[in-house]
């Protein structure tokens, strides 16, 4: 079983995610939302077929520079549903509270399809890995596609627990 200590766990909510009782805990209010986090969510909602990829309403994101590695880039991609993301990077372009933005000097942009050499192409893994690891979702919310159902992103943490009657 992992930790919160783990190294993906890390690159999921950020560094100041920790095991319960430790000084810095993910209910601290310092944990952060990556995008990789949000294409990795779907709605589980009773009756719903198409949950995924929710949908972003951000309230306030923060740009937060994380250490880039290559070869953990790289070993993502196979995994990502790209699409979603594109789409999560289009829902989050205009939110009009963004902290620490203005650092990477214009919003960061992904082609439109995966380009063919893109375990080697170190310009397109930068990117990808500013848009994965180090654009974060703190306050807003994920509304399921299908049904409507908001779940809400509180200090970086999205709550997706279902009522008894959703289940």
């Amino acid at each position: 079983q992992g930790s919160l200590r783990s190294p993906v766990c890390h690159r999921l909510f950020g560094s100041s995610a920790s095991t319960p009782g430790s000084p810095r805990t993910v209910a601290s209010g310092s944990a952060h939302m990556k995008l990789l986090t949000h294409n990795l969510l779907k709605c589980n909602k009773k009756g719903v077929t198409n949950g995924f990829p929710l949908i972003i309403r951000a309230v306030t994101m923060k740009y937060e520079e994380t250490p880039y590695e290559q070869s953990f880039v790289s070993a993502m991609v196979p995994k990502l549903e790209y699409d979603a993301l594109l789409k999560a990077l289009g829902e989050i372009r205009d939110c009009s509270n963004f902290e620490g933005i203005e650092k990477l000097g214009k919003f960061p942009t992904l082609p439109l399809a995966l380009p063919p050499d893109h375990e080697k192409n170190e310009e397109f893994l930068k990117q990808l890995h500013t848009v994965l690891f180090d654009l974060n979702l703190i306050e807003g919310q994920l509304v399921c596609p299908e049904s409507g159902r908001v779940f809400p992103v509180n200090d970086g943490i999205p709550n997706m627990l279902l009522n008894d009657d959703e289940v």
